[in-house]
């Protein structure tokens, strides 16, 4: 499996407009952030969520195809770069060698999300689902809302299973990514927006990850939010997850990216699961725009 985390920032991206801070000033290019979006470039083409730079995080990634999206859910700085989706949904969408419902050229790009999300997209973005005269280039999207029973979803060789994971009181969507491969099953959970993890969703990536190497998980600064782990929090949390990699995502613009690691390093005493992992040669530390990851 090859991921590039295409955005690492908050709602507000990285530099924040008309903020003079010394992190929106940096020169350190780890310390620009576009929104929170995961490109997945094998063993399928898939995108989780394609926030407001979807365009340019696409370019930038060199993204030729897309055989799916997911979305983790509705909030704009996930969501409103859909419709650059339009590309992909009618000329350049979906390997046709894959087979299943939803799984061709024909029927359009294949766009998976809890209930919620889809409700919100086909009432907010309603003229991609309405007909038109003539005119009107709109993306062609297949809506598929998965239940909540966190079954596998396939896209090619790619196994996801949806992760229920609380964003304040809003239920949203994580991803546990697997790739099966001479018998060997290693997989990628991505949790970003969230301030819980239910029992639930803990248990499922413990029973299915097979090796879990990496965890990317909302860790949004060092104090408490209503909405989104510290820093600490994200911590404790993977600490229990027991990836080989933590990531921090969704990261605003209080800490530079250098600093936020030598915090993460000066508390590592406080996770000995994770202080292991890095003497066994994992990383625990801030994820970065562009930084590629593979197993």
């Amino acid at each position: 499996m090859k991921m590039i985390l295409m955005g690492t920032g908050t709602s507000h991206g990285i530099p924040v407009i008309g903020c003079d801070c010394a992190v929106c000033r940096s020169d350190d290019v780890r310390d620009k952030r576009l929104r929170c979006s995961l490109y997945v470039s094998e063993p399928a083409s898939v995108v989780i969520d394609t926030g407001p730079e979807f365009r340019i995080q696409a370019l930038r990634c060199g993204i030729k195809r897309l055989d799916a999206v997911l979305l983790t859910h509705s909030h704009a700085d996930h969501l409103h770069g859909i419709d650059d989706l339009r590309v992909f949904s009618h000329t350049k969408s979906v390997d046709p060698s894959f087979n299943g419902e939803c799984e061709t050229f024909g029927e359009g790009l294949p766009i998976y999300a809890n209930s919620q999300t889809v409700n919100d997209i086909e009432n907010r973005f309603d003229y991609v689902f309405n007909p038109v005269v003539e005119g009107g280039g709109k993306p062609k999207l297949c809506m598929k809302s998965f239940s909540g029973k966190s079954e596998p979803l396939y896209v090619g060789n790619l196994r996801i299973i949806p992760l229920p994971i609380m964003h304040g009181n809003l239920e949203v969507s994580g991803y546990l990514l697997t790739e099966e491969k001479d018998g060997c099953r290693k997989s990628a959970a991505y949790l970003t927006d969230c301030n819980f993890i239910p029992e639930e969703t803990f248990r499922i990536i413990g029973e299915q990850a097979g090796q879990l190497v990496h965890v990317i998980i909302d860790g949004l600064r060092v104090e408490p939010h209503s909405t989104h782990f510290s820093f600490e929090q994200a911590l404790e949390a993977a600490e229990r997850i027991g990836a080989e990699n933590t990531w921090l995502t969704h990261i605003t613009h209080n800490m530079s990216h250098t600093d936020i690691k030598k915090y993460v390093d000066s508390v590592l005493d406080n996770f000995p699961a994770l202080k292991k992992s890095v003497s066994d040669g994992g990383r625990v530390g801030p994820a970065f725009d562009g930084l590629e990851l593979s197993f």
